[in-house]
């Protein structure tokens, strides 16, 4: 029998396809071990790990990244609720907080000094003082024009006055309601006036002019600095006649009124260049002003 002999098995290509085949499949296999070391390397490997593990979760990351987001504390929306009680609508059927009624305000006691006027300065030259004026004539006299002048002085003059601080009395305020000489005197001693002056122009001839007081005689010191005092501001000369400006005579106003009290004879009407210059707005001035300074003279004594 014929014996057979063992051979070894050897790897043979002879086929050319086959060797191609082979040959390809060792360069396939180097460039997978070339590919892996490169991902590894680069970290390319853990990071598709990473995501195919994420996809497998359903979307949810690692265990690790899901910890990392959590960690993170979240920022609260804004509230559009507001905070303050107080502003929350109440319910319905709760009964409506009571506003508190304010305090009643207390009526302020009028000042009875205020209704008079304004506040005078207490430091004005005649603060304190009443000053009684009277314009003589009224509509009851037949020099209704020179009344009218009277008055019309009378009320330029209390205006100086009372910007001087003083408290005015005139015993008429108009030319048409005639006025007694008994009445005048009372107004001006109810009123307690501490001083007085008349006031009237002379009618004699066109050709006279000139001023002068008449005072009874317990008030001819008064008379005499009041008419020099005038005569000198205004230029107007005394009346030729009237020895020193004063002519001294008790009237029914001076004697009653109880205060000191002398008529001034301001100039004369019936002369034409001196009522003009009687109505002279300058002129006027100079009158209140030598009037204003005998008055403070006399009461300051």
């Amino acid at each position: 029998m014929k014996r057979i002999k063992n051979r070894r098995k050897h790897f043979r290509i002879t086929n050319p396809l086959g060797f191609s085949l082979f040959c390809a499949m060792i360069i396939l296999a180097i460039g997978l071990i070339v590919g892996m070391v490169f991902l590894v390397r680069g970290g390319y490997l853990k990071d598709m790990l990473n995501c195919a593990k994420s996809e497998l979760n359903g979307g949810r990351g690692t265990p690790t990244q899901v910890a990392a987001v959590s960690e993170t504390p979240e920022t609260p929306a804004p509230s559009l609720k507001p905070t303050d009680t107080s502003l929350e609508t109440p319910a319905i059927g709760t009964p409506a907080p009571e506003t508190p009624t304010p305090p009643p305000i207390e009526p302020e006691t009028p000042d009875p000094d205020a209704a008079a006027g304004p506040t005078k300065d207490p430091t004005s030259p005649l603060a304190g003082f009443t000053i009684g004026l009277d314009p003589t004539r009224d509509g009851g006299s037949k020099y209704k024009e020179e009344g009218e002048y009277n008055l019309e002085f009378a009320k330029e003059l209390a205006a100086f006055l009372e910007s001087k601080g003083a408290k005015v009395i005139i015993t008429r305020e108009d030319t048409k309601k005639e006025v007694g000489n008994s009445q005048r005197a009372k107004i001006i001693k109810n009123a307690n006036c501490d001083i007085a002056l008349r006031l009237m122009c002379n009618h004699i001839s066109s050709k006279t002019s000139g001023c002068y007081v008449q005072a009874p005689k317990k008030n001819k010191t008064y008379g005499k600095a009041l008419i020099d005092a005038y005569s000198e501001a205004t230029g107007i000369k005394i009346q030729s006649g009237k020895k020193n400006g004063v002519e001294q005579k008790n009237d029914e106003v001076a004697s009653g009124c109880g205060c000191p009290c002398v008529l001034l004879i301001m100039g004369n009407w019936d002369n034409k260049t001196e009522r003009e210059n009687l109505r002279d707005s300058a002129t006027r001035q100079k009158m209140m002003q030598s009037i204003y300074e005998t008055l403070l003279g006399q009461l300051k004594k």
